[in-house]
């Protein structure tokens, strides 16, 4: 009998340890799943979208949490631009480097019926309880698409808290003048000096000509409108703005920025979508606009990005590697559809520039260097054999860079003329059925006539660096293959080398 007992516990205990293991590894498995690296990501040092299903696309809001960064970003379901149901959400990544990120995806920004969805907006940091929800608590702003209309609505999130608590008994905090008007993306910053919030929102006016409004508050929840900008270029669309204050890197000089989307190109000689700044001064919420709308990135895939302020000269800033022109014609056969650039520094120079001062990869590519003489009029070729790799090289006068997936499936080709300071790009991708992907896009450049240029390139993604004159160039890439064959042509009458380096 006691021979029985004995042998019955230790069957328990057996089937308790069996049953431990198989929920350790489904634990295990459930967080290797969540804690991306670069080495499972297609995008390797990039932030990728977190659904296969549907797309990533806006930023919203980087916190900084001590040494952690919370990326906030918008996750489309995939569901298409059907009325009255839910397709939008806020998803949330974590990352203490920039260039690893676990997927958190627990941000309670999100639909609470299939009635509606949550889409882009910002967070900031009530440093003076003027909302009454705590000193520093954080208050969240989103648009809501509900039977046709956008208004804003709020939650908030206390100085000890966990969880976001909807605001304002669920009502909307900010309305257009009019039904069904176009009023999203709100931008919220605390204005220190005017102790007031102050809102951007993209609006259409009673032409329906989108602009950029201004709003202030006292409590965070009503809002008064003081001001309008309108582009004195006709960029299409205006969409996510936001306003920061910065001073000139070199003279200490005050400024502010405002950053805007334009998702059209009527009399721009970009032709395509992207990021634009406009340097001003900011004054009771209304914006007095110094200079004309400049690119932010000079690619087609630096789109609804967010900055983060460093510190008074230095901004962080990523965008939505993506483009509207083409991303809904992205095959299946991508995983990840709507990823996201690497994270840049940029700063303001004396002359109101906006430059990038560094692409932020962390030592990923101090590896032994593949050095290759490229010898007047002639061509080299260099293979890779992983996804992701730097090219530096020395442009002097006309170049021609081809990138070229060794199953063939894609190709982008660069053709450097540096004398007329211009740049060419050229795509290609089975994976891609639309046209507005594979037309020619040129880029005019600055500086000198020979200029350093660094490629960062991985399975999704191209960004084309100039580090003497901070200018920056964005280019989704879309390809099943790991490893390139990178052409160098040269064109000129003068040797040049060029310089690869795989990711460890």
């Amino acid at each position: 009998m006691q021979r029985h007992r004995v042998r019955k516990l230790l069957s328990i205990i057996m089937a308790g340890i069996v049953l431990f293991s198989i929920g350790w590894l489904i634990c295990l498995k459930n967080n290797n799943s969540k804690n991306m690296t670069q080495q499972q990501l297609p995008q390797k040092w990039h932030l990728n979208g977190l659904s296969k299903n549907g797309l990533s696309n806006d930023t919203q809001t980087i916190l900084k949490n001590g040494q952690k960064y919370e990326l906030f970003y918008l996750v489309d379901t995939g569901k298409g631009l059907k009325a009255n149901q839910q397709r939008t959400r806020w998803a949330r990544s974590v990352t203490s480097d920039l260039t690893t990120f676990k997927v958190e995806d627990n941000a309670d920004i999100k639909p609470l019926s299939q009635q509606e969805s949550v889409a882009t907006g910002s967070i900031v940091k009530d440093v003076d309880n003027l909302s009454g929800h705590g000193k520093n608590s954080l208050l969240a702003y989103a648009t809501k698409y509900i039977n046709g209309n956008q208004w804003t609505y709020m939650w908030y999130l206390t100085n000890q808290g966990e969880k976001w608590h909807v605001a304002n008994n669920g009502k909307p905090v900010a309305k257009p003048y009019k039904e069904g008007k176009d009023f999203r993306d709100p931008h919220v910053i605390y204005d220190a000096e005017a102790k007031q919030f102050v809102m951007t929102v993209a609006e259409a006016d009673d032409n329906n000509h989108m602009k950029i409004g201004f709003y202030t508050s006292k409590n965070g929840t009503t809002w008064q409108y003081t001001d309008s900008f309108y582009s004195p270029r006709d960029l299409g669309t205006l969409e996510v703005p936001e306003i920061h204050q910065i001073y000139q890197k070199s003279n200490n000089q005050k400024q502010w920025i405002l950053f805007f989307g334009a998702n059209g190109f009527a009399d721009d000689f970009q032709k395509s979508t992207g990021s634009y700044y406009v340097v001003g001064q900011l004054k009771n919420g209304q914006f007095e606009a110094k200079t004309g709308p400049e690119r932010v990135d000079f690619g087609t895939d630096y789109y609804a990005a967010h900055n983060y302020q460093e510190n008074n000269e230095q901004l962080l800033g990523f965008g939505w590697m993506g483009n509207w022109d083409y991303i809904n014609y992205v095959s299946d056969d991508i995983k990840y559809k709507g990823n996201y650039s690497a994270f840049r520094k940029m700063f303001l120079s004396s002359d109101n520039k906006l430059k990038t001062s560094k692409i932020i990869t962390n030592g990923l590519f101090n590896t032994k260097k593949t050095t290759v003489l490229v010898k007047a009029h002639s061509k080299s070729q260099v293979k890779t054999s992983k996804a992701a790799y730097k090219i530096s090289t020395i442009i002097n006068g006309h170049q021609d860079i081809t990138i070229k997936s060794k199953n063939g499936d894609s190709n982008v080709s660069f053709h450097f003329n540096n004398f007329d300071k211009k740049l060419t790009v050229h795509r290609q991708s089975n994976y891609v059925t639309n046209d507005s992907y594979n037309k020619d896009y040129n880029i005019n450049l600055w500086g000198d006539w020979s200029e350093k240029v660094d490629f960062y390139v991985d399975q999704y993604s191209i960004e084309v660096f100039w580090p003497n004159t901070g200018q920056v160039a964005t280019f989704a890439k879309y390809s099943n293959d790991s490893g390139d064959n990178i052409v160098f042509d040269n064109l000129d009458n003068k040797n040049s080398s060029l310089i690869v380096q795989e990711m460890k």
